[in-house]
This record gives structure tokens, C-alpha cells and sequence, in this order.
């Protein structure tokens, strides 16, 4: 009876081999003749047919065949297998051979993989894994099979196949890659950052150092590189200073590409917050390095935030949310600086939103006003112009001061609006003046630069000054060294358009920024407005390079043509410093503070025409 079974399972042997017509279906024969005698005529049967089926599909599939006898260890591979690993002829004897070339970091789940198909924990054996090539390279296979079991379910045999799935291996890499990492730069972005934050969070969490640091990176005044230079030179430098920020990065920390210009670097085990103050230094010095992208040589500073795990927050989100508060604070500041988070912060914060929420609706309360401060000739006393201030009275009748809410109109975008209501305030109030008789001097209103960039704004008052029939000489537009940092072509076509109909131009608070005697030839100002910064000491006897810098300023506007306003006066000594110097207007407390215009009215305009405006005496 063995005879006859031996002798069916050679001849099962020969068929499989005759119909894979190969060397790996003849060394599987081999196997199943080897297991011939513990397995019934019905099993045998079934094996010839499923390997027969399958020898046919992996052939046209191209995939490479294999079968492991798990008591032996005996192993036999095919000639395809061998050639997606670059082998010429089979060398694998046993198991040991083969887990050789499996990667070290693969072998426990490879091992894994196959111990739990062998119990039957699992339908069939699969595993995805890199094997090592011919040329030492690493490919991905992946792995298939199925277990022959006798009548005690013993696996005494398996095969299967290999496919070769390097090339999708690294497409998903590659996408993997893409999801995490930033395309311009190449460091992590969001994505990634949330993952390496929470796990820096749980490892400070259980053991020491136990600090987490965040860092928020901000490159100041980067939008007036891609203003003036182009997005092409904006991209270049950015890629230079992720390549100098991350060499600031220890191998445990992480940095991040926001987007735009920001970046955040996450510090793990932080053993004390002085530990961040020399790589936050190190930091800001690395930005400022003067840097070439293509013909450009450019010279940028950066302002960093910094909140603390977990002394300032103990969570993620809030955590990077007192980042950027504190980055909020270095902006303000000037930029170039770094600012660790403090709570008082949020306080500012909360504030700033409160004032953003108030200011939507201060214009339909009816909460703004106008008031007017007039401005004085000097010889003379008489009056030749004044400024219109804005003014918010909020819904609890306080009243906000004006450098606190001007910078939030500014940055949320509400001085576009605000900006529209002062211009027709301010001309209703001329028209209204004009009406009982009275004879209002010129009225300068104060514009930003985020108005000028918006089209149409040169238009939008044009067409309030001819809606009213006023003639175009009753208005002065005052813009600050600003609207220079940012050349849009608009903003300066906006004002040369108000300059040609008839709408006096003036440079407000000249000297304070990046004063430039380029700037007055770029645009036919009238008006040049001295700063009180440099008023406040004109009447100190010892202040010569004070009274230099004025006379220079004065003599300047001479050659430009332009008048001369002084801000800020105060007292009678500045006005007759003022005087000594040939400055051609003043305007401050010692004649009188801004008025609301039912008051200007009555105290400037309702004087005989003989009459000036008498000084006060002292500041109010």
C-alpha cells in the first residue's frame, strides 16, 4: 500500500513538473513527494490541482514561487524569485540562508508572520518586507502562502509566491513624505508637528528633563522682499534660512514650515527655561546673516515667540496658541526680538479682540467722532489749517485712545471702512461750516497705507468732495514713511491722482522711521510734518544736534518748496524756538488740544477775521 501510494505521489510529482515546465515545479514535486506519505490520495489530489492553478497564475503574473518544508527547514526558491534579487543561480539551502538576507528591522514580524500561519491563527501567510539584492540594495517583496496540513493539522509544507513591490513601496514613501514635509523647504510642516508636539508633550509628561519649549519664528517684513524683489527671490530665501534655522536644531527637536514665512521649532527636554534663551539667540543671529539670492543681496531680522511646557500651558493647542501670543508681542515691538510668553499677554489679547469686536460696530452706533486741532502760522498766529482726529467713545462710554484701536483697524482690515466714514465726516463737517457762514481753514486727514493699496480709494473721495460741491482745496491727505516699505504702483498712483485734482499731499511724522530725501522726490508733497519727538527739546539751551537736525529739516523743505508743520508744541519757549528757526506752522496743546467740532467751531472759526488764536499758556 506505501508502494502505491509513493508511486501516485511521484506521478502527481511528474504532471506538476510537466505542467510548470520548470526547475521550481520539479523542486516542488520533490516536496510533495516528501510529504506523500503522511497525506491521503484525496489530499494529493487537491494539492496537484491548487499548485497547478497557481504555478499558471504566478507564471503570468511574473512573480516568484517558493515552498519551505517547516520540519526540515528545506527551502526552495525559483528562478524568478532570484532574479528580482539580481541572483544568477540559488544559494539559499535552508531558512537560515534567507532570513540572512531579510532586513534585521523586518526578521521579527517576518518570523512573527509565519509562526502564526504555522499555529492556523491566520487563513493564509502574508507579509510585506525588504530583502536584500545582489548589490547590496535593499528591495521590498511581498510574500504569500498557504500551509499544507496533514490529518493532525500539521503544516507540513508551505508555498507561495513573491511579488517585487519596490516601486510601490517608494511611491508611498514618497506621498507619506509629502504629507508630512513641506515642498518648498523640505522641513516638517503642521501635520508632523502635531504628532512630535504631543509626543514631546508625553515624554516630559513621565520623566526628566520634564519641559517642552515651542517656538514660533516670524521673518519680519518678509512680504516687502516679495513685493519689491518677486516671489522667485522670496522662495530662495526662505529655503536658506530653513537651511540656517535647522542647523540650530538639535537631532531630538523639530522644525517646522507653517507656511509663508513662519516656522516652529519644538525643543524637547527642556531642563530649564534658561536653556532656551541661547538657542533663541542663536536663532535670531542665524536670520540676520546677510544672505545673496541670485543678484540680491538681502538682509532680514525675524521675531520669535516662546511658550513653555509646562509652566505656561499643558496641552498642545494652548501651548502654540501662547507661542503666538508672545510672537503678537515681538511683532509689536519692532521684530528682531524674541518674547517669552507671560500671562499678561492675554491679557493684551483679549483686549485686542474686544477692541476688533467693538470697532465692527462702532460705525453703525454712531461711537466715532471727529475732533479738530488747529494749526497755527507761526508769524502770524492766524489760522491756516488743522488735523481730524478719530475718536471712539465704545458702547460703555469709555473712550479708547487712539494707539490702542488705529493698529487693530489696521491689522484687521477695518480701517477700510473707517477710513471711507472720516473722509465724508470730514467733509460733511466742511459743508456744514461753510453753510452758517463760517470759513473752515484746509482739514488734514491721516490715510494709511492699507487704504491706498485698495483701488478706487483716489475716486472714493473725489466723488465725496463733488457729492457735497466742495472744491478740492479744502482737503490735505497725510500719509506716513509707510506707504515707502510698501511700493505698490497703486498706492502711489492713488495719491499723485488726489495731487493733480487739487488735493494737497503731507509727509506726517518725518524723521521716526526710515526717512529717506528720496522719498520727497518720489511724490510733489506740500506739506512736511516735523514729529514732536524732535519739538520736545528745541528750547533746551544744551540740545545742538537738535537744533541742527531742524534747521537742516527746514532748510530741505525750502529747496522742495514745502511747508514746514511743527507737532507737538507745548510750551511758549518751543514756540519761540520755533520762531528763531523759520518754521512756517505749528499745531499742539499750547494753543489747544483736538475739539469736537461743535467746539473748534466755536472756539477757531467764530473768531473776527483780525483775531488769533491765543495760546493757552500750558499743555491740557
Amino acid at each position: 500500500m506505501r508502494l502505491l501510494v509513493v508511486g501516485l505521489g511521484a506521478a502527481a510529482c511528474l504532471a506538476v513538473g510537466a505542467q510548470w515546465a520548470s526547475d521550481v515545479a520539479f523542486m516542488a514535486g520533490l516536496a510533495l513527494l516528501a510529504v506523500t506519505l503522511m497525506l491521503g490520495w484525496q489530499e494529493l489530489r487537491r494539492l496537484h490541482e491548487i499548485y497547478r492553478a497557481h504555478g499558471l497564475a504566478m507564471r503570468g503574473a511574473h512573480d516568484g514561487l517558493w515552498s519551505w518544508d517547516p520540519v526540515s527547514k528545506r527551502l526552495w526558491v525559483g528562478d524568478r524569485l532570484l532574479a528580482i534579487l539580481g541572483y544568477s543561480s540559488n544559494f539559499l539551502d535552508d531558512t537560515h540562508g534567507w532570513l540572512d538576507l531579510v532586513h534585521p528591522d523586518d526578521r521579527a514580524g517576518y518570523n512573527q508572520a509565519v509562526a502564526r500561519h504555522l499555529k492556523g491563527e491566520t487563513p493564509f501567510f502574508y507579509f510585506e518586507y525588504r530583502v536584500r539584492a545582489r548589490d547590496s540594495s535593499y528591495r521590498w517583496i511581498a510574500s504569500r502562502g498557504e500551509a499544507v496540513r496533514n490529518r493532525r493539522g500539521r503544516a507540513v509544507l508551505m508555498a507561495g509566491s513573491v511579488s517585487d513591490i519596490t516601486k510601490r513601496k517608494e511611491t508611498e514613501a514618497r506621498i507619506h513624505y509629502l504629507a508630512y514635509h513641506d515642498q518648498l523647504t523640505g522641513l516638517a510642516n503642521r501635520a508632523l508637528l502635531a504628532d512630535r508636539l504631543d509626543l514631546a508633550i508625553a515624554q516630559a509628561s513621565r520623566g526628566k528633563p520634564a519641559g517642552v519649549a515651542v517656538l514660533f519664528i516670524d521673518i519680519d517684513r518678509f512680504k516687502d522682499v516679495n513685493d519689491v524683489h518677486g516671489h522667485a527671490t522670496g522662495d530662495v530665501l526662505l529655503v536658506e534660512l530653513a537651511r540656517r534655522l535647522h542647523g540650530c536644531v538639535r537631532e531630538s527637536d523639530t522644525l517646522v514650515r507653517q507656511g509663508g514665512d513662519e516656522f516652529i521649532m519644538v525643543m524637547s527636554a527642556v531642563d530649564a527655561p534658561t536653556t532656551v534663551a541661547p538657542v533663541v539667540a542663536k536663532l535670531l543671529e542665524a536670520v540676520r546673516q546677510p544672505l545673496t539670492a541670485g543678484e540680491v543681496e538681502l538682509c532680514v531680522s525675524a521675531s520669535i515667540g516662546v511658550s513653555l511646557f509646562p509652566d505656561d500651558a499643558a496641552d498642545a493647542q494652548t501651548l502654540l496658541r501662547n507661542a503666538d501670543t508672545a510672537l503678537y508681542d515681538a511683532k509689536r515691538s519692532g521684530g528682531n526680538v524674541a518674547r517669552f510668553y507671560t500671562r499678561e499677554m492675554n491679557d493684551a489679547v483679549c483686549q485686542r479682540v474686544a477692541i476688533e469686536s467693538g470697532l465692527r460696530q462702532a460705525i453703525a452706533r454712531e461711537e466715532l467722532s471727529l475732533h479738530f486741532q488747529p494749526q497755527l502760522s507761526i508769524a502770524t498766529g492766524a489760522l491756516v489749517g488743522c488735523e481730524a482726529l478719530l475718536r471712539w467713545r465704545d458702547g460703555e462710554g469709555h473712550c479708547v485712545p487712539p494707539d490702542r484701536f488705529i493698529p487693530v483697524a489696521e491689522a484687521s482690515g477695518q480701517i477700510l471702512p473707517i477710513g471711507e466714514w472720516v473722509v465724508g465726516r470730514a467733509l460733511d463737517h466742511i459743508a456744514a461750516w461753510r453753510a452758517e457762514g463760517l470759513a473752515p481753514p484746509r482739514v488734514a486727514i491721516n490715510v494709511s497705507a492699507r487704504q491706498l493699496v485698495q483701488p478706487g480709494f483716489a475716486a472714493m473721495v473725489l466723488a465725496a468732495l463733488a457729492q457735497r460741491a466742495l472744491p478740492a482745496e479744502v482737503l490735505e491727505v497725510e500719509v506716513t514713511e509707510s506707504i515707502f516699505l510698501h511700493p505698490e504702483a497703486a498706492a502711489l498712483g492713488e495719491l499723485r491722482l488726489l495731487h493733480r485734482r487739487g488735493i494737497r499731499l503731507a509727509l506726517d511724522d518725518f524723521g521716526t522711521g526710515y526717512s529717506s530725501l528720496s522719498y520727497l522726490g518720489v511724490l510733489p508733497f506740500d506739506t512736511l510734518k516735523i514729529d514732536r519727538s524732535f519739538v520736545a527739546n528745541v528750547d533746551a539751551p544744551d540740545d545742538a544736534r537738535g537744533d541742527a537736525i531742524l534747521k537742516a529739516t527746514i532748510a530741505m523743505s525750502r529747496a522742495f518748496d514745502m511747508q514746514v508743520v511743527a507737532e507737538g508744541v507745548e510750551r511758549p519757549s518751543q514756540l519761540a524756538a520755533l520762531q528763531t528757526l523759520s518754521c512756517d506752522v505749528c499745531q499742539g496743546y499750547l494753543f489747544s488740544p483736538p475739539l469736537a467740532a461743535e467746539a473748534f467751531a466755536d472756539r477757531c472759526l467764530a473768531i473776527k477775521p483780525t483775531q488769533n488764536i491765543a495760546p493757552t499758556g500750558e499743555p491740557q
